[in-house]
Parts: C-alpha cells; structure tokens; sequence
C-alpha cells in the first residue's frame, strides 16, 4: 500500500513554487522599474547630428542696448531670464531680463526687456585673457524650445540633467561648450555664457 502523504502534499508545494515565482517577477520589475528611475534622474551626455547654425535672430537689440555695444562691445559672459509678470489691467507680460558682464573693463550692465536699469561695478581678479563668447545675446529668445537653442546656437553635444520637480517641476538643466541654460515643459527661462580665460 502506498503512502498518500505525498499526494497531499504536492498542491502546497506547486503553491509554494508559484509564490516563489511570482516573489520573484516582482521583484525583478521593481528592480527595473526604480533603475529605469535612476536612469531618468542621472546625467546624460547627447551627442547633437551635425547641423547648419540658425542664423535668423529671435531676439532684436534694443536701442539701449546698441548704445552699450557701442561703446564696450558685446559682453564677455550674459545671463538672459525670463519670466511672466502680473499687468495692472490683468493679463502678464514676458519680462526679458538680462546681464551683460564685461569682466575686463570691470562693468555690468542690466537690462529689462531692453531697458537699461543697471550699471554695475565688477570687481574680479583675472587670471588671464578671456577667450571671445561664441554666443551673442540675441541668439536667444524666449521659451525656445530645446532643438531651437541646439540649432541658434550651433551645439554639437551637452550634458542634459532633470531637475528635481520639489525645485522645478518638469525642468532640465543643460551644459554645453561655455554655455548652460534651463528649459521647463521645453520652453527655456535661464541662460547662462560662461566666460573661460586661456589658462
């Protein structure tokens, strides 16, 4: 006669397996799922198909500020904001806020929607020639999209880093060759040249 124990026994030992098996699914999608995470919060670099430069200026110098490249040139590093600001009347307006920074004749100049509203002494020790911007200010306008500024301002390759959404949400940081500059749901608010000297 044989036993019937093992005959009982094989339901809770199939369950036992299935439980191990779906233990197991779960596991390894969680695993995928939170590395898939990481993978779109981390820093990646994006190496841009060639392509001719965008020539045509979003942006137009205002008079003020043809005056000032009058007399220092175009600047040596600029930062370009923008920004909606509440009417009176109701509605916004985009302000355009801008700082050119000439580091070798120690001024900075800051303008509003063309405006100018400031002009500022810079005090910094140089540790050698500036090498020449390959940007300009009116390269850039605003809410360019993403393909719009790797286009105006011939990039090749940059380094693309989400922002966390307690900080911005839906915002990515982007460096470029002396450039870095912020787009939110692919509009860009910040832009920034940076000046490098030969050393």
């Amino acid at each position: 006669m044989k036993p019937t124990t093992t005959k009982k026994s094989r339901p809770w030992i199939l369950t036992g397996w299935g439980l191990i098996v779906v233990f197991i699914l779960i596991g390894a999608g969680l695993y995928l799922y939170f590395g898939w995470l990481g993978y779109q919060e981390s820093a990646k670099i994006v190496e841009v198909q060639a392509r001719a430069p965008h020539f045509q200026d979003p942006y137009t110098i205002s008079p003020a500020q043809e005056e000032k490249l009058l007399s220092y040139g175009y600047p040596e590093a600029f930062t370009i904001l923008f920004y909606e600001e509440d009417l009176p009347g109701g509605g916004t307006q985009t302000i355009r806020q801008e700082t050119w920074d000439y580091y070798t004749q120690r001024v900075g100049l800051t303008f509003i929607n063309g405006d100018l509203i400031a002009e500022d002494p810079i005090d910094i020790s140089l540790s050698g020639p500036i090498d020449p911007l390959p940007y300009f200010p009116e390269q850039f306008g605003a809410y360019m999209s993403l393909n719009e500024v790797i286009s105006a301002a011939a990039i090749d390759s940059y380094v693309e880093i989400p922002v966390e959404d307690d900080f911005i949400a839906d915002g990515v940081l982007y460096y470029a060759n002396s450039l870095s500059f912020g787009l939110k749901d692919d509009q860009l608010i910040y832009i920034e040249s940076i000046a490098l000297t030969g050393e």
